[in-house]
């Protein structure tokens, strides 16, 4: 009896270490285990898997969360920057002007608004109202006035660009290497035309401190906007990078931006026709109805309304 409790006893006790086992083994991960699960958890966020749900959530820590706001900040300021150089602003404190010149528009008005109120019979929230008006429009008229001087300053360069790529096609004719070339240009077009001359200056300028040339054209092509600078340090950087001649490269794009100006000349050409026919609707017209049918007008009324009889 005691034998079989012991047999039965020691079999009870296998099958329990057996099925903690089991349960151990089956139950814990290796470290390599948890460590793909994290993985995978962390590249598949939308996954319902039960591993990525036992993961906690964490949240934006506030360090995070500031520097993203930092990074929006110094990206409005880079734009305010940029919009102020493609307009012609180089000063460092270009954008704190721009700023007090908005907030100065915005003031104004609105004490212009309550002295005229003080003075004069006009109810204050009119005169408030109608400066607050004025206020909006001098806030924005800013904006309007840097891209108006933008497109000013890219037309000059569009019209001055092909002559100094004429200049520079002879100077690289001769001989003379691209940077001395561009520097050349600066110095033979300051009369001609002056602002592209000094873009060209800070060109070579650049190019002394250490960037490539088109690096530089690269950067003078951001100054400006322009789509035709781009495609020069294109140019440029592919007749460096795979030796071509860069006699031939600025050659054919010298006369790709002449073909260019004229077509635009006759681009504006033929505009001028469709554009005419607004003066000559509302200036001209009114008046040759006057002239023509003033008189017939006049004898029409002294015969009808006033009675006299046609002699």
């Amino acid at each position: 009896m005691i034998g079989e409790f012991g047999v039965l006893s020691w079999i009870l006790a296998s099958g329990t270490l057996s099925m903690l086992l089991v349960l151990l083994l089956t139950g814990r991960r290796s470290p390599a285990d948890e460590r793909i699960l994290q993985l995978s958890a962390t590249r598949s966020p939308d996954s319902t898997s039960q591993p990525h749900r036992e993961l906690p959530l964490r949240s934006e820590s506030p360090l995070s969360l500031n520097l993203k706001r930092r990074l929006a900040t110094d990206k409005k300021k880079q734009e305010h920057r940029d919009r102020l150089m493609q307009a012609g602003f180089y000063g460092q404190h270009s954008s704190r002007w721009l700023i007090a010149i908005r907030i100065v528009s915005m003031i104004v008005p609105l004490l212009m608004g309550w002295f005229i109120s003080q003075v004069t019979t006009i109810p204050l929230a009119t005169s408030l109202f109608l400066a607050l008006g004025v206020g909006l429009l001098g806030m924005l008229a800013p904006s309007f006035l840097l891209d108006a001087k933008k497109k000013a300053r890219q037309q000059r360069i569009r019209r001055s660009l092909p002559d100094a790529m004429d200049v520079l096609n002879v100077c690289l004719e001769g001989g003379v290497s691209l940077p001395s070339s561009i520097s050349r240009v600066s110095q033979e077009l300051v009369s001609a035309h002056p602002e592209l001359a000094l873009e060209l200056a800070i060109v070579d300028r650049e190019t002394r401190m250490g960037r490539t040339v088109a690096e530089s054209v690269r950067s003078f092509a951001d100054r400006f906007d322009l789509e035709e600078l781009r495609s020069l340090a294109a140019v440029i950087s592919q007749a460096e990078r795979y030796g071509a001649s860069v006699v031939t490269a600025i050659d054919v794009f010298a006369e790709s931006m002449r073909l260019k100006r004229m077509l635009q000349a006759e681009t504006k050409a033929q505009q001028a026709v469709v554009k005419v026919i607004f003066p000559t609707l509302f200036c001209i017209f009114p008046v040759l109805f006057i002239v023509i049918m003033g008189p017939a007008a006049i004898r029409i009324y002294e015969v009808l309304v006033v009675g006299n009889p046609i002699k």
